[in-house]
């Protein structure tokens, strides 16, 4: 992954069903074209967290 001039190896794992209610909502902030998508869907859209690998 690179985060402007910050790159680092990582590993991706879907948001458990605790973490993703508070990133849904940051997503949300930042996009609110995401809460309209999702209510145009039945599927559940994954959120997906890239922890950094040590």
């Amino acid at each position: 992954m690179q985060v402007g001039a910050h790159s680092f190896y990582g590993v991706a794992r879907t948001a458990t069903p605790e973490e993703k209610p508070a990133l849904w909502q940051k997503m949300v902030d930042i996009n609110p074209d995401y809460a309209d998508y999702q209510r145009k869907t039945d599927r559940e859209i994954p959120i997906v967290i890239i922890d950094p690998k040590p």
